[in-house]
């Protein structure tokens, strides 16, 4: 664009905004780039807030210090879910709904914002499902890197 171009810019639009907080605490549930949006809602989302934060190693939990810095300052919960993929589904065990009904134990009345890639939002937003989490506590971005 050339310097004095008029542009007009609006947003954020979609599910990933605190403006469709309906629940007054609230899940957040991370995993691989999907860090970004949750790391941004975590600084702004009101009430209590747990978070889950997928990796299959330590090493590949980027902004693992910002969010525990975030955390500590509003005082919301962070978990590290840390483990090698399963050869049949990398994400169940360890975002089935037992784990996230005992990590949470509250999780039917929070808003849930789940962002992460397909196969793992796939596998959150079924353990929801069978956990009975009201649809419209439901919040899900699909976020992988293009290939």
């Amino acid at each position: 664009l050339k310097v004095g171009t008029r542009v007009f810019a609006e947003g954020p639009y979609g599910a990933f905004t605190t403006m469709h907080q309906r629940r007054t605490n609230a899940l957040l549930i991370a995993g691989g780039v999907g860090v970004t949006p949750i790391r941004a809602l975590l600084e702004d989302i009101r009430g209590h807030v747990v978070v889950l934060y997928r990796v299959n190693s330590y090493d590949d939990a980027v902004l693992l210090q910002e969010l525990t810095d975030i955390a500590r300052k509003r005082g919301a919960l962070l978990h590290v879910l840390a483990g090698p993929p399963d050869a049949r589904n990398e994400y169940g065990p360890l975002l089935g709904p037992n784990s996230l009904a005992g990590l949470v134990r509250d999780v039917w009345d929070r808003d849930v914002f789940v962002c992460g890639p397909p196969p793992m939002t796939t596998v959150v937003l079924g353990s929801l499902r069978e956990l009975g989490v009201p649809r419209e506590q439901i919040h899900a971005e699909r976020f992988s890197l293009a290939s």
